[in-house]
């Protein structure tokens, strides 16, 4: 992926997002809607007017979700939120990936490609913003912990590698982003976040790339995978 910092840890100032917060049962949450399905997501700002196409709302037994296709291209959408780690430490997403970029590395520029990648962006002083991406990986262990390779203020958390145990289930997720943040950056206090992004990418290794992401919810302490209220899907 190319200028992978650049683009995606700098989602919030470089896309200069405006979409709304959408209040969650015990943080901020973002879901979609099937009524936007085959749009580029309401709310939503991509930083090149490609990255639109990239991105479009799917439906699927009635729910909704964000697909991504990227054909040897990078290009990252954000979403502009407001949580406070102190209060609403823990992100819970469910994923799946399509398609795995071959040789996908997320250490080296020269392949650092991923399906699927949430970037959780935090407010404070430094170009670009500190960051910390989730990412399924294609060769990189799960549990394994770096950084851009782009710049050392991206840091990269592997959840998942390789194909799916279930291919095309949805995989869901929980982490704990304070703790996270305290690990990665070896710092004790954590600043709030203000915004996500997500990225499927596959241009440094050129190849393909596909994924889908469905729901984002900030809580504050682990539980039962949350209800997705129809009447909370995120509106602009």
């Amino acid at each position: 992926m190319r200028r992978v910092f650049g683009i995606a840890a700098a989602a919030l100032c470089a896309l200069c997002l405006s979409g709304p917060e959408v209040a969650g049962q015990q943080g901020p949450a973002v879901a979609f809607q099937a009524a936007d399905a085959g749009k580029f997501p309401p709310g939503w700002k991509a930083k090149e007017d490609e990255g639109r196409a990239v991105y479009t709302v799917r439906a699927e037994a009635g729910e909704a979700f964000l697909h991504a296709e990227s054909a040897r291209s990078s290009h990252t959408v954000g979403y502009e939120l407001t949580a406070d780690p102190a209060v609403t430490p823990r992100l819970r997403f469910a994923w799946r990936p399509l398609a795995l970029p071959p040789g996908g590395d997320e250490r080296a520029k020269a392949t650092n490609d991923s399906a699927l990648a949430v970037y959780v962006i935090f407010e404070g002083w430094g170009v670009p913003p500190k960051s910390i991406k989730y990412v399924w990986s294609t060769t990189l262990a799960p549990g394994t912990s770096t950084e851009s390779p782009y710049s050392s203020r991206a840091k990269v958390a592997v959840l998942r590698s390789g194909p799916p145990a279930a291919p095309g289930a949805w995989v869901e997720e929980e982490v704990d982003v304070a703790a996270d943040y305290r690990r990665l950056f070896g710092e004790r206090g954590v600043p709030r976040i203000q915004g996500i992004a997500v990225l499927t990418d596959s241009d440094n290794t050129g190849s393909r790339a596909a994924g889908d992401y469905r729901f984002f919810a900030f809580g504050a302490q682990s539980g039962p995978w949350p209800p997705v209220p129809r009447a909370q899907a995120t509106r602009p």
